[in-house]
């Protein structure tokens, strides 16, 4: 068995592991990202793929810690997305699926939250559209609603797994592989190919797959889980949208969450989230279809579902253990000894992520870098899966 040493190994191909790999890389490390499965096939491409400034958590009209936290997101994606960052990733192949974000209302919002609205605390982060402003899908004669548009966009999430993943090559492998904890301090990956690498510093960025190393390692750490059921909805005769639902009813969190993708068959999926993926893990899936067409009915009377395809997908988001199972409001990212663990929180938290741990990491050893002879295996969108 061939061994060899580098400055780190990051093991989780998802969003976080791989944006930590290539600021690492960039930063003239001896990185090597090592995945199991699928390079993005956890939470990063069942995500709706949005960057978003916050805007929904102040549905109760104030502004919050995770609001503020997340609020120059858009911006700093924006800006790798152009090929202007001179210190995040390159994302200039990815492809942007929508400039625009909307939040939308059945009805009247409260007037407390239309003013927080229109007020100065988040000027530049909401615009009241008017009625000649509407995209046309909310011109429709039913649609009695209000409509912001919000500073967030939508990506494609196959398509920045893949940027990341041709930015990281030939440092990437993906296939079958054990941490030998023999010294829980100074672990060692054993690969399916024979190759044995010794990491001076190894990155835990694996998702829900944390929680089982966190425990071989014997890290004094806890990981929580937080259960969504997602709707999936496809049709030929539906629009591209990407928008948050709200009304006086869903208090301070969006009712549904919809972006919009292209599918099999010239259909669009729209991916549902928000909620009605919150509460729906309590439903069988049969009862959580039927609530989703019963919502989808609420705000869209006119749009005739009849012959759309529904399916659920069930995930989980995984975090850092916060004692009350709420959601965090930043990325963790925590040292013991030459480990660090972390979690992004959120898909549109990775820069965030990538300035904590960078800060962690000690400098580079001048170590030859490794190289993996085959090309990593990358996922699809989940319900775009042939066992979806």
């Amino acid at each position: 068995m061939s061994r060899a040493s580098c400055d780190l190994a990051i093991i989780g191909g998802g969003v976080a592991g791989l944006w930590l790999l290539n600021l690492a890389r960039r930063q003239g490390y001896s990185a090597v990202l090592i995945e199991r499965d699928r390079l993005g096939g956890g939470q990063t491409l069942a995500s709706q793929g949005m960057i978003h400034g916050g805007i929904k958590y102040t549905l109760n009209g104030a502004l919050s810690a995770a609001s503020e936290t997340i609020a120059s997101m858009p911006g700093r994606w924006l800006s790798c997305l152009s090929g202007e960052s001179e210190s995040d990733p390159d994302l200039r192949q990815v492809r942007l699926l929508s400039n625009d974000y909307f939040l939308f209302s059945d009805g009247r919002l409260s007037s407390k939250l239309t003013a927080f609205f229109g007020s100065k605390a988040i000027q530049g982060r909401v615009e009241n559209l008017q009625a000649a402003e509407l995209p046309p899908f909310f011109r429709h004669e039913a649609f009695r609603g209000l409509v912001y548009r919000l500073q967030d966009v939508v990506i494609d999430t196959p398509s920045l797994v893949k940027t990341l993943a041709a930015a990281g090559q030939p440092a990437i492998y993906t296939g079958n592989y054990t941490l030998n904890t023999g010294d829980p301090q100074n672990p060692v990956i054993e690969l399916e190919d024979g190759q044995s690498i010794r990491p001076k510093q190894l990155i835990l960025a694996a998702g829900e797959g944390n929680g089982e190393l966190i425990t071989r390692l014997g890290l004094p750490l806890t990981m929580q889980l937080r259960p969504l059921n997602q709707v999936v909805v496809k049709s030929a005769e539906l629009p591209g949208l990407y928008a948050h639902a709200v009304s006086l009813k869903s208090a301070d969190k969006p009712r549904l969450t919809i972006t919009s993708h292209e599918s099999d068959k010239g259909r669009t999926a729209w991916y549902l989230g928000g909620q009605l993926a919150e509460s729906g893990v309590e439903r069988s899936d049969p009862d959580q279809i039927s609530m989703a067409r019963r919502e989808l009915a609420v705000f869209f009377p006119w749009l005739d579902l009849e012959d759309a395809e529904f399916s659920t997908l069930r995930i989980n988001r995984a975090e850092a253990g916060q004692g009350n199972g709420q959601r965090p409001d930043t990325p963790f990212a925590e040292q013991f000894g030459n480990i660090i663990v972390c979690w992004p929180t959120k898909l549109t938290l990775a820069p965030l992520l990538g300035d904590e741990v960078m800060r962690l990491l000690g400098s580079p050893g001048n170590l030859a870098p490794i190289s993996f002879k085959e090309a990593p295996q990358i996922g699809n969108y989940p319900w775009e899966e042939p066992d979806a």
